[in-house]
């Protein structure tokens, strides 16, 4: 495997991070600010202090957003202090798009661009926006929930695929079904900087309307491994998936008429037959 060549590295003493506002329990470490946190501090003047010559690099964690960058950039500037403060957003710009992350709304996006760092090897920066549709009824504590890693790896590997595997003309029209995705949680995923592997272990065509892959993913932060995945899904033609779902949801909805007619048939209340007189 590949040396580390994302943003993501172990936090040094005297290295500053920035988190969203959504992971404030994290923000009581030392060196760790919240965007409104750190928002106060400039406009107060304690930040930046004086000490050291060179200008205060800032490292984005977990929950920041371009738009929140650029409120922290307009605080420094409208003190002056622009050009003290360097902050590192350059993974921010690199969001997966649209057609390879198979996602509508920016924010539901988990991870950069995928870039190749090996033979049959990929790797992407974790994003994880503080609106994303896996935060909105579930932070606790100081590290991100589980689902997140998952869910970043579901859009890795399929990004994956849509990028480096899939003839060009068909990104974007291919539908992806999972059939099998194992998970194995080794460590607290925090909102610092993490990297989303992917290993091809296989791909193959058995017929033009379809690919089948075999992947092995993992979430790392800080050098270890937090999650890992086993995962065998297909990306079939659209429209042989659409005839495909179709089917099924036709048989699901008949079954489910046959069962609902069965139980209604034993549940009826038996009526007693009253003669005439």
């Amino acid at each position: 495997m590949t040396q580390e060549t994302s943003q993501a590295v172990e936090a040094k003493p005297g290295a500053l991070f920035l988190v969203g506002d959504v992971f404030a329990e994290f923000a009581h470490h030392e060196g760790v600010f919240t965007v409104s946190q750190l928002a106060k501090r400039i406009k107060s003047g304690a930040f930046p202090d004086d000490a050291g010559s060179g200008p205060v690099r800032i490292t984005l964690g977990q929950g920041v957003s371009l738009f929140d960058v650029a409120f922290i950039r307009d605080t420094l500037d409208r003190r002056g202090l622009g050009d003290r403060v360097a902050i590192d957003d350059q993974a921010l710009h690199t969001r997966a798009g649209r057609e390879i992350a198979h996602k509508h709304r920016p924010e539901n996006v988990l991870i950069s661009d995928p870039r190749p760092v090996g033979t049959d090897w990929y790797e992407a920066d974790l994003l994880v926006d503080a609106g994303n549709e896996v935060m909105s009824d579930h932070v606790t504590g100081q590290h991100m929930q589980g689902m997140l890693a998952t869910e970043a790896a579901r859009q890795m590997f399929i990004a994956v695929a849509e990028q480096f595997y899939l003839p060009t003309e068909a990104v974007g029209s291919r539908y992806f079904v999972i059939d099998s995705f194992s998970t194995r949680y080794r460590n607290f995923l925090f909102p610092l900087p993490a990297v989303v592997r992917c290993h091809v272990l296989s791909q193959r065509s058995p017929h033009h309307t379809r690919t089948t892959f075999h992947c092995a993913l993992s979430v790392t932060q800080g050098g270890s491994e937090t999650a890992g995945m086993d995962v065998r899904f297909t990306a079939f033609d659209t429209q042989v998936s659409h005839a495909k779902e179709t089917r099924a949801a036709q048989r699901s909805l008949q079954d489910g008429v046959a069962l609902a007619t069965a139980e209604a048939a034993a549940t009826a209340p038996v009526r007693s037959g009253v003669g005439a007189p």
